[in-house]
């Protein structure tokens, strides 16, 4: 199987917003509480913080970070979770049903965020909460002393204001599944109250709506919403999630190797979709406000093997303390072709959060003693070390696989490529998704000059569900080689289900 990839360097796509590369962190048990934070734990530092997780995330460099929800956001009340610990209330979390600790608050999340240099994105409760209460969470963290929530944060000892930026508006408000569902008219003329009211309270803020992909017809809830809120948002929000085999049938059964990787192309092409829809209805109705919404991507991952239902997971059912791995090269790559995507989609998409950064499909599973990172975790720093901010256009030709449940004929190559015009590098990102064959391919780089020498990084394993285990903790773990021979035309083999980023030098 032979393929050709051009890429065009005087084309550019836009450029890349880092918060692509953001994290969300939810405050189910065994996430934050009992997995980013266990002040009991001895691996954990003086402010209850696991020192070996916040190693294993610092080095996927989150650009922003989502907290406290999630679907659990929707009972959150974030006064029970600021002032002296031992004051703080043990509630049932309204939507799981079970106790849930208010250890790790909003002062916790901050000095989270600060330590790791991430934004931090706060979801308001608009399940069981009021808008009140958001106003006062928002004068809380962003006011100067001198009003009475601002003054409670002083006295809890923060003088200066976090000054947090993102807010969003609700989680899945779309879902019946969700505590506080609306209908998209009914949401739309709460949202709009709510949006207009917190930037009355600090004007600089970005607001973020809820999904709208829960609804089962995205479009038609998005159409609904934008025309009330386009004047009062800044980022309208999905929330994809991408199973390996049809929820039609079971783990069991014999199915399309390839039919994961429809997902993260369905999503793209809601992307699209919806970027036109925005730009339809801001053009038309709003000329005069010359609003630039974009897309937030604040809930996606692919799912694994599932070792568990998702929605189910707990500690506590896991009596020995090991949480058992879920993510297999497959996933991986899944993955890294949806961090391809944001890629190139850059121009609509200036925010992304992986769903989630611990236990819960997370890139890593904690454990009381000892932390893994799953193969997922993996594309994620490839992409965080070894991509420019500039996306240029690739032309790819190559054989093609089909996805009969969903009508789709995809290229087993999936390709983005990224300028870094300070350093002079371009690097080409490729997902090899054939199952069986390497695939050689001849890569032309146009406009532009090439050096001989060069890294490529490569993810990947004789087996397509191989997995990273407690045993074999590195059994899927990407690969550096220094290479030469590059020029402005070369030949280069993928290997069979693979993940390959090539780092090449510009001459001037």
């Amino acid at each position: 199987m032979k393929a050709r990839i051009k890429v065009d360097l005087d084309r550019k796509i836009g450029i890349i917003d880092p918060k692509i590369y953001g994290q969300f962190m939810s405050r189910r048990p065994g996430v934050t509480d009992g997995g980013i934070y266990d002040p009991s734990n001895p691996l954990s530092n003086e402010h209850g913080f696991r020192r070996d997780v916040f190693e294993a995330i610092k080095r996927l460099k989150p650009t922003i970070i989502r907290w406290p929800g999630g679907c659990t956001g929707t009972s959150y009340h974030w006064l029970d979770g600021v002032g002296p610990k031992e004051n703080r209330p043990r509630k049932i979390d309204l939507h799981f049903g079970w106790p849930a600790n208010y250890g790790f608050g909003t002062d916790e999340f901050i000095e989270y965020c600060r330590l790791l240099k991430a934004e931090p994105l706060l979801v308001c409760n608009m399940g069981t909460g009021t808008l009140e209460e958001a106003a006062e969470w928002l004068e809380y963290c962003n006011l100067e002393e001198g009003t009475f929530y601002s003054n409670l944060r002083v006295k809890y000892g923060h003088l200066e204001p976090f000054k947090v930026k993102y807010w969003q508006l609700g989680n899945e408000l779309s879902g019946l599944h969700e505590i506080g569902y609306m209908p998209p008219k009914l949401y739309a003329y709460i949202a709009r109250e709510w949006a207009k009211t917190l930037k009355r309270v600090d004007p600089s803020i970005y607001i973020i709506t809820s999904d709208g992909k829960c609804s089962g017809a995205p479009l038609h809830w998005y159409s609904k919403v934008l025309p009330k809120l386009a004047p009062f948002i800044d980022y309208i929000a999905i929330h994809d999630y991408w199973p390996p085999y049809p929820r039609s049938s079971s783990e069991s059964e014999q199915v399309n190797f390839y039919y994961q990787f429809s997902g993260p192309h369905e999503t793209e092409r809601l992307i699209i979709r919806l970027g036109g829809l925005i730009e339809e209805i801001t053009n038309l109705q709003f000329q005069s406000i010359n609003k630039n919404i974009k897309i937030a991507i604040t809930e996606w991952n692919a799912h694994g093997i599932r070792t568990y239902k998702p929605m189910k997971f707990h500690p506590k059912n896991y009596p020995d303390g090991e949480i058992p791995p879920e993510f297999c090269l497959r996933d991986a790559l899944t993955v890294a072709t949806f961090l391809n995507i944001l890629q190139r989609q850059c121009n609509l998409v200036k925010i992304a959060t992986v769903a989630q950064t611990v236990n819960v499909l997370g890139l890593l599973k904690v454990c009381p003693g000892k932390i893994l990172k799953e193969t997922i975790y993996w594309p994620f720093v490839m992409q965080v070390e070894h991509s420019g901010n500039i996306s240029v256009d690739t032309w790819v030709r190559c054989d093609t696989f089909t996805i009969p449940e969903k009508g789709l004929e995809l290229p087993f190559l999936d390709v983005s490529a990224t300028l870094n015009e300070e350093d002079k590098k371009l690097y080409i990102s490729v997902v090899n998704r054939h199952k069986d064959q390497d695939i050689e391919t001849n890569i032309q780089i146009l406009e532009g000059r090439i050096s001989s020498e060069g890294n490529v990084h490569v993810l990947q394993h004789e087996d397509p569900l191989a997995m990273n285990t407690y045993d074999e903790p590195e059994n899927v773990k990407p690969e550096t080689l220094n290479t030469s021979g590059f020029s402005e035309s070369f030949d280069w083999t993928f290997p069979a289900h693979s993940y390959t980023i090539m780092e090449l030098n510009l001459i001037t």
